[in-house]
């Protein structure tokens, strides 16, 4: 498919945005071991920590939250692997970037470069407003498979496969750590060492606002950060991740004490407690540069590329 018919393919089911008409929202939440017998009110005052019990409490009574298919009562203690469904009022949801530009496409791959902000899949205040449902109403005749994910506002590359097979071989590249990914960033502040190996430990705890922290029972994390420019209380720089952990880049920039420019909730901790995880507007300075897979058909590598955006330039 060429440039121009992708653009136009897209542009006709964004406008108007999927998520811009007012529609229920059908939420579904595994119950984990660790919550075990915790009252139904209990257990989602401590998954959707901004609720109320009194929210719960209504959606029980009105049979709009069950558990494994079954109404239930107030008085019900979760179990390990229940299942816990509940509807929301119509809603719309926040406007995204659905500028999404095509780098390649054959019978096996499609990449492309996502703006910004435009979450990959459904969470939290999205479910229409995503990446992925946005290409389903696109080309509903493809089977695509998300490989990899970036956050909605980091812009850049990204790599879905066209069948099981093609991401089966892509997701074992993952999982050997083969995949090279490199990202551009701007960062506050002067770095003053052209190079650094980060290493710290992520905290797997999706934290109010979906945030994660640095945490020592984690999981060990690495980026190698080179210094590309230095400018007038700004750092360009290019981010190699050597791990794939949730957030990495912007945590470990932030514990260096330079957080990337435009990541407010991780220069400032209390930020998440009352704003959202993903950004209003295009604000974040990451970019995911450019991926080196080996593809599933020639099985030789390949780099794709998706040009540093304008907002990047001194």
């Amino acid at each position: 498919m060429e440039k121009e018919l992708f653009h136009t393919a897209i542009k006709k089911v964004t406008n108007p945005l999927p998520g811009s008409t007012p529609e229920p929202v059908t939420y579904s939440l595994a119950v984990k071991k660790k919550f075990e017998n915790l009252s139904i009110v209990d257990f989602f005052s401590k998954a959707v920590p901004r609720s109320t019990p009194d929210i719960w409490i209504e959606k029980v009574n009105s049979g709009n939250l069950t558990i494994n298919g079954k109404t239930i009562t107030t008085s019900y203690k979760v179990q390990g692997g229940d299942v816990a469904i509940h509807q929301s009022a119509p809603k719309t949801e926040p406007p995204i970037n659905a500028q999404i530009d095509l780098i390649h496409n054959d019978d096996q791959i499609i990449v492309l470069n996502k703006p910004s902000p435009l979450p990959v899949h459904a969470s939290g205040r999205f479910v229409r407003n995503t990446l992925i449902n946005i290409l389903s109403l696109t080309f509903p005749e493809e089977d695509l498979k998300l490989l990899h994910r970036i956050d909605a506002n980091t812009t850049g590359a990204i790599v879905l496969a066209k069948n099981r097979i093609s991401a089966n071989f892509i997701q074992q590249q993952f999982e050997n750590k083969t995949i090279k990914k490199v990202y551009t960033a701007l960062v506050e502040g002067i770095i003053q060492e052209d190079y650094l190996n980060l290493q710290q430990s992520i905290g797997t705890e999706v934290l109010v606002g979906g945030a994660r922290k640095v945490d020592i029972n984690g999981k060990l994390s690495q980026t190698e950060v080179k210094v590309l420019e230095r400018r007038e209380n700004e750092t360009l720089l290019q981010v190699t991740p050597l791990t794939g952990r949730t957030n990495q880049i912007r945590l470990h920039l932030a514990e260096l004490g330079h957080p990337i420019v435009g990541d407010l909730g991780h220069k400032d901790i209390n930020y998440f407690k009352t704003n959202p995880f993903t950004y209003d507007s295009d604000s974040l300075f990451l970019h995911a540069h450019q991926i080196t897979i080996v593809h599933p058909s020639s099985k030789e590598g390949i780099t794709f590329t998706a040009p540093i955006p304008k907002k990047f330039n001194a």
